[in-house]
């Protein structure tokens, strides 16, 4: 089995990190870790127990959750893709010290949409069935986007105003596989 490589895909929300990120799981295949599941979770949890700030608890613990769970799939020789928009340093230097520590190959995707109709459009098209704290509209698009950190080292950019296939065999070829297939029906859809 190959050396087992950690893949994080980072951007802002609403970019199509997420559909990227869920070709490549399913192509490579790997575990595949979404920040926003483990919020989500913490979230209904945190309600449902009566938790003072939640929200900000949340989103600490789903960033704080992915370093451990990355670090077991890694350790067990399977190759792990994160989900998140990885825009805080903290969790940057987490990410690279779980390389040093685990000594996998390790690939940043930034994600990026240069159409902002096309961004626009996915943002506002995902509302209806998008959890409450997620980014639902274009304000909050952009209030998202300047709390970022930007990202440092080395990544290969993606622009996902390209189809998901361009991107997949970009992706693909970065991290040394081969041809990548021709996506699914789920795969074709952008956000």
């Amino acid at each position: 089995m190959a050396e087992p490589f950690l893949v994080v895909f980072a951007g802002a929300p609403g970019v199509g990190k997420s559909t990227l990120a869920r070709a490549v799981a399913r192509e490579l295949p790997a575990a595949y870790l979404d920040k926003d599941t483990i919020k989500d979770a913490a979230l209904a949890l945190g309600r449902e127990i009566k938790v003072e700030n939640i929200n900000q608890y949340a989103s600490a613990l789903s960033y704080t959750l992915l370093i451990p769970i990355a670090r077991d799939n890694l350790t067990l020789g399977m190759h792990v893709i994160i989900d998140s928009p990885a825009g805080y340093r903290s969790f940057q230097e987490a990410v690279e010290e779980l390389v040093r520590a685990v000594k996998v190959r390790f690939k940043l995707i930034e994600c990026i949409t240069t159409d902002d109709a096309l961004l626009r459009e996915r943002i506002e098209r995902r509302a209806p069935e998008m959890a409450e704290h997620r980014v639902r509209d274009w304000d909050q698009y952009q209030q998202a986007r300047e709390r970022m950190e930007r990202l440092s080292g080395p990544r290969l950019v993606v622009d996902t105003a390209e189809t998901i296939q361009t991107n997949l065999r970009k992706i693909m070829s970065a991290l040394g596989a081969e041809e990548a297939p021709a996506p699914s029906v789920e795969d074709t859809e952008e956000g």
